[in-house]
């Protein structure tokens, strides 16, 4: 092989570890994901043909149906200042949704009130039934180590399954770029990036179609090792997604449009955009990548390092040095302040007592995680180098 893989290495130009998956270096210590994404530059960093590719899209969904489009409000930065931009900057009429997944602060609520009733956005709160989440999140943690693919995956494809039923042709999300490329790589198995590659091009409703089954078989295999039970996958199926046979058939449908897509991502100048505009209120934690939304983030974070071996915010940092955000010594520093942290035991303890497992369990479960995942690690880098994937946005 031209590159190989270490897991005591870490990139010579960002910061993501050896233990990454389907991480190699090439013979001057650089990742793959850097490569990847240098290759990819050009097209990722051409703002102004993308800001006219999110416009089209725009003025395309203006005024079409009741609502231009379903945009998720979690009380965070991100999807504050995306509903800021969506009705002032571009006039379009949304309609809120946010997930209650029963681990949103009060914090994030007040935000979410505040933000819905400056902007006039019709907003609600969307609730499952709580066993079949509390069990999600109970095998997310048991297949995964960490409860977040209970929120990513379900959230969104509720908010898709949401705008599809109502007709509204867009779901807007707020996944930073960060976010959105920390899987930017051939062969990735991750569940957005054909939505990222959709959202690169003008919008044509086959290639919408394709993005969107493609993007649900992904899914499948990730729901698969987090439901093993049939009858509970088949509930959260029926509660989460829209039907595959009506998406086939449609007329209208939704594009999952991710709005950082189009434009730089500077966290501060947005925070201070939505005071000036909203007298929205800062976390006390207000540095960067911080989730003050989410009351079990520090233990998932937690969690994730214990079966992973990186800690949480490698990925986006990464991503931030590669784009220019930051350099590589402040993302170490980051790194290193990170690490610093004590373990988070009220969080750990709520996420717990949330899922029904036993804190005293949680060490030898989080081994046997980090094992197989370690096996997943070696079988993906060992298929990828026998296949040569390309990827092409």
């Amino acid at each position: 092989m031209n590159a190989h893989h270490a897991t005591g290495k870490r990139c010579a130009s960002c910061v993501l570890p050896g233990t990454y998956r389907n991480i190699t270096f090439d013979r001057n210590g650089v990742c793959n994901y850097c490569r990847t994404y240098d290759r990819l530059r050009p097209k990722l960093t051409n703002f102004r043909r993308l800001r006219k590719l999110r416009e089209d899209r725009f003025d395309a969904a203006r005024g079409t149906h009741d609502y231009d489009c379903l945009v998720g409000m979690s009380g965070g930065k991100d999807s504050s200042w995306i509903a800021l931009q969506l009705v002032q900057k571009h006039g379009l009429k949304c309609l809120g949704f946010t997930f209650d997944n029963t681990f949103l602060t009060e914090y994030a609520r007040a935000n979410i009130a505040l933000v819905a009733n400056r902007l006039g956005i019709d907003h609600f709160y969307h609730t499952v039934d709580p066993e079949l989440h509390r069990q999600f999140y109970r095998q997310a943690v048991l297949s995964f180590g960490k409860p977040c693919p209970g929120c990513s995956y379900s959230s969104y494809a509720l908010s898709y399954k949401l705008a599809f039923e109502r007709g509204i042709p867009l779901v807007i999300h707020g996944r930073s770029r960060s976010q959105m490329f920390r899987e930017l790589l051939p062969g990735s198995p991750d569940a957005f990036l054909p939505f990222v590659t959709l959202n690169l091009s003008p919008y044509d409703h086959a290639a919408n179609l394709k993005a969107t089954l493609n993007a649900r078989n992904r899914l499948d295999t990730f729901i698969a090792m987090a439901i093993p039970d049939p009858p509970m996958r088949e509930r959260f199926y029926h509660e989460f997604f829209p039907p595959t046979d009506a998406l086939r058939t449609a007329n209208l449908l939704p594009e999952f449009l991710g709005y950082f897509l189009y434009q730089p991502y500077d966290e501060h100048a947005m925070m201070n955009e939505l005071v000036a505009e909203l007298d929205w209120k800062k976390p006390q934690a207000d540095g960067l990548l911080t989730h003050a939304d989410c009351a079990v983030h520090d233990a998932a974070g937690y969690l994730h390092e214990k079966v992973f071996g990186h800690n949480i915010l490698a990925f986006e940092l990464s991503v931030m040095i590669r784009e220019g955000n930051m350099t590589r010594q402040e993302a170490m520093a980051r790194l290193e302040a990170e690490n610093q942290l004590p373990a988070p035991s009220d969080a750990l303890g709520a996420m717990c007592d949330h899922v029904g497992i036993d804190p005293q369990t949680l060490p030898a479960i989080l081994e046997h995680i980090a094992r197989k995942n370690r096996r997943r690690n070696r079988m993906l880098r060992i298929r990828n180098w026998f296949l040569r994937p390309r990827l092409d946005l």
